[in-house]
């Protein structure tokens, strides 16, 4: 099953980045097959269940990552990634974010959240840091709300825990395919949903 969720989509970027920061986001890869020294990319993901003040576009990544959520609440994931060096302005297109919900005990609950597309963009002043020809920066925050996740009711336990890994891909502005070759993925929690 696929669920489209349009994120809250802007472009600052993390302030305290892992793996030597200390904002609490997992590590994921982009652009690997592009050599590092024309273009490198980084991709940082999050599940957070009470992300502060302003669900729709969390402002603080510094709230911790949940690896427990209520199913009956809504939750944040929030994906950041980021592009710079010397071929970043031959590139175009939209990007797709995807986050597969892979349930642990019953592989007929596995699931996906998809985006709309997000276009690649140009230079932005506005972005923090601002971007220029040379680096691109995202920031897409999906709030899933309450009762997406469905719980495995052959388990003895009133939970159920599903593995969450986001995909990010650049498709070709042309055929619509990832002939762009960025392309990275964001290994997030193993979460344990449940519901009282």
């Amino acid at each position: 099953m696929a669920v489209q969720i349009n994120p809250t989509v802007g472009c600052d970027l993390l302030d305290d980045p892992p793996p030597t920061g200390s904002d609490p986001f997992k590590v994921g890869t982009l652009a690997a097959n592009i050599p590092n020294i024309l273009t490198t990319g980084h991709a940082y993901g999050r599940v957070c269940q009470i992300p502060g003040l302003d669900p729709i576009h969390i402002r603080d990544d510094d709230a911790p990552a949940s690896t427990i959520v209520d199913v009956k609440q809504d939750f944040v994931i929030d994906v950041y990634w980021d592009l710079s060096g010397q071929l970043v302005s031959a590139f175009a297109g939209t990007w797709v974010v995807t986050i597969f919900f892979d349930c642990a005990s019953s592989s007929p609950l596995d699931f996906q959240i998809y985006s709309n597309r997000i276009d690649f963009g140009c230079p932005n002043a506005n972005c923090h840091p601002p971007t220029t020809n040379n680096s691109r920066q995202y920031h897409a925050s999906f709030l899933v709300p309450a009762g997406t996740v469905a719980l495995d009711p052959n388990t003895p336990t009133p939970g159920t825990f599903y593995e969450l890994d986001v995909s990010i891909v650049l498709l070709d502005t042309c055929n619509s395919l990832p002939t762009t070759g960025i392309i990275g993925s964001v290994p997030l929690e193993e979460v344990l949903f449940f519901s009282l």
